[in-house]
């Protein structure tokens, strides 16, 4: 579907940019696809919000790292596991959410698109906000005659894991948001156990006719 709220005339969108939509919400159909079958028991909002909690403890860990580089190598540590283990924790959130905060418009439902809408608001407001503090920090030692290395490097590892906080956010809160799944749903998706097999196999079979019995 088409947002709503978009100010751009549908008519004046351009092609190119309408076919990369169609593109990616094909894109978006297929990573759902893909792993449809995986992380079935997350996919509620217990298990959802605890991938949340994990992932803001990964965030704090590389945060760590971000405060110890300027004064240690040791940063490395601490920063790269912080990192690492949020894009693994993002992509979860993506497989349990179904990626709605990264999808286009075209593959989404009203309240799917106003949730993503609302969520990425919210990560853009975190992430010009938090530029503002590496960008101080930067005027702060600009005022110096001279400045340490450790704290220009210091600067640019806060300033990415920053940008990292801010851009995992809106997925963050699309999970947070997550509602349980419809009880029915799961019903239906169940793959067939070997028992359900036999009883539906046994409820097709028909008892011989009479005509059956007198032909025999």
């Amino acid at each position: 579907m088409r947002d709503p709220h978009s100010a751009i005339p549908e008519e004046a969108t351009p092609a190119l940019w309408r076919r990369y939509d169609n593109w990616r919400a094909e894109r978006h159909l297929r990573f759902n696809e893909k792993h449809a079958g995986r992380l079935r028991s997350w996919r509620n909002r217990r298990g959802a919000r605890r991938l949340v909690r994990i992932q803001v403890a990964s965030l704090a860990v590389a945060l760590i790292g971000a405060g110890m580089a300027f004064g240690t190598p040791w940063f490395v540590v601490p920063f790269i596991l912080g990192l690492v283990g949020s894009l693994a924790v993002q992509y979860a959130l993506r497989v349990v959410t179904g990626s709605v905060a990264d999808t286009p418009v075209p593959a989404l439902d009203e309240i799917q698109l106003a949730q993503r809408n609302s969520a990425r608001s919210i990560g853009f407001f975190a992430l010009y906000t938090l530029m503002f503090i590496p960008y101080a920090i930067l005027m702060i030692l600009g005022s110096r005659d001279s400045v340490s290395g450790d704290l220009v490097s210091g600067t640019g590892i806060l300033q990415i894991t920053l940008v990292v906080a801010a851009v995992v956010l809106p997925t963050m809160l699309t999970a947070w948001w997550m509602n349980d799944p419809d009880p029915e749903d799961l019903i239906g998706a169940e793959p067939p156990t070997p028992e359900t097999d036999r009883t539906a196999t046994a409820g097709t079979e028909t008892e011989p006719t009479d005509t059956g019995r007198s032909h025999r």
